[in-house]
């Protein structure tokens, strides 16, 4: 990884002007992100009990989530669904290490990190302005949240790539994968009857960004870190189940 990652930091700081522009570019979609939620805010005050400087932390913990979802898992998904379109996964199955691992690390977008900053220098004024200093305790269970947060996002993703094996058209399932991610810009109560249920236990939003917000903000728990960190845990579960289904399914360019 640390290999592979280093390659791509190379080969994007071969042109550097171009490695600033996505990283900028990619900051300023997330300051647009921003205006939906002071239009809501204008329009009704508070949304679902959040106000607006939480709804900022929220945003915070969306653009941190987008990065590593920009930075890492797209770009190694889309590398990985060329592979498999152009029958060339073997090179890849047959190496002496996990396929899956492999996969995951095919390659990296550098510059999406800058989104990553942006988001914890959000969530740190944001919690300036609320006048709230989270305890330690408070900290660890937002890190654990975190940790789930990023478990269900590669949970999600080797789900996305086990799907490839069947679609034609590849890369628009990591497009609809961003389209959906985008829902988790907003707390989970907005959303109501199927699209709540869909959102907390098919695809899991709210253990993504709802509850590492709430806890930095001091609305969550250690019952409702336990619960997050089981829901990250069984979906990488299913899915590495999924990928290996997938993989024994796979037609070669040499078979």
């Amino acid at each position: 990884m640390a290999a592979q990652l280093r390659l791509s930091a190379l080969a994007a700081a071969q042109y550097r002007v171009g490695f600033w522009t996505e990283g900028v570019l990619a900051v300023f979609w997330s300051l647009v992100g921003i205006v939906p939620l002071w239009v809501a805010i204008d329009h009704r005050g508070a949304v679902v009990g959040w106000g607006p400087w939480e709804l900022m932390v929220l945003t915070g913990c969306f653009a941190a989530l987008s990065s590593v979802f920009g930075a890492f898992l797209q770009p190694a998904l889309i590398e990985s669904m060329n592979h498999i379109r152009r029958g060339t996964l073997d090179h890849v199955l047959l190496r002496p290490a996990d396929s899956l691992l492999l996969c995951l690390v095919a390659a990296f977008s550098p510059w999406r990190l800058l989104e990553l900053v942006f988001g914890l220098v959000l969530i740190a004024l944001s919690l300036a302005r609320l006048g709230v200093t989270p305890e330690l305790a408070s900290v660890g269970v937002a890190l654990g949240m975190g940790l789930a947060s990023v478990a269900c996002l590669y949970g999600l993703g080797i789900l996305t790539l086990c799907l490839s094996f069947r679609a034609m058209q590849l890369q628009n399932l990591t497009y609809l994968f961003e389209a959906l991610l985008d829902f988790s810009r907003w707390p989970i109560g907005v959303f109501r009857g199927l699209l709540k249920a869909l959102f907390t236990f098919v695809i899991p939003l709210a253990v993504m960004t709802t509850y590492p917000a709430a806890a930095l903000i001091g609305r969550a728990d250690v019952t409702t870190l336990a619960s997050a960190l089981l829901t990250g845990a069984a979906l990488l579960v299913v899915a590495r189940l999924c990928w290996q289904v997938a993989v024994r399914g796979y037609t070669s360019a040499s078979s």
